[in-house]
């Protein structure tokens, strides 16, 4: 069938269709490629086969209540900053007592932002040109703060032990 626009309508849909396939199809190669990240890093610190860990993912995103995809990518942010044994441990220990953490509820990310603040006020403090004492001391104080966030919020998590 012909449409107003002299096309045939019945090969525009099927574009459109193989079109939308298509996009599927790379979102998939995309998740997936995460996913097989993540169940690697778990394997190598778990000490065990890539479909126990591949399981050992399931669970825990199960467990937070996170689609596969989210607790591989946070897993992965996470292990950048703090390593991977902390990272796998983390994700796999830190629900609350009803076993749901809400993906922006995970403690994880709090973790992570101080962590990044942290490497932002080094980085100034040693970049910085500045040679003034009360500058080179604000700096300084900057850092000390962002590491005293930093150890407040891996002790709230349970990942260092409180005083």
């Amino acid at each position: 069938m012909v449409g107003d626009n002299g096309r045939d309508d019945s090969l525009t849909a099927r574009i459109a269709s193989l079109e939308a396939e298509v996009m599927g199809l790379r979102k998939a190669v995309q998740t997936r490629t995460v996913i097989g990240q993540a169940t690697g890093l778990i394997s190598a610190v778990q000490g065990c086969t890539p479909q126990e860990g591949f399981q050992l993912l399931v669970r825990m995103s199960q467990h937070h209540n996170v689609k596969l995809h989210t607790i591989a990518l946070k897993l992965l942010d996470l292990s950048a900053e703090l390593g991977p044994r902390q990272a796998v441990r983390a994700v796999h220990l830190s629900a609350e007592p009803n076993g749901r953490v809400a993906a922006s509820e995970w403690p994880g990310v709090d973790v992570v932002h101080a962590a990044r603040r942290l490497v932002a006020a080094y980085d100034a403090a040693r970049e910085a040109e500045d040679e003034r004492p009360e500058v080179r001391r604000q700096l300084a104080d900057q850092v000390t703060l962002a590491g005293q966030l930093l150890a407040e919020k891996l002790t709230e998590v349970g990942w260092l032990p409180g005083d």
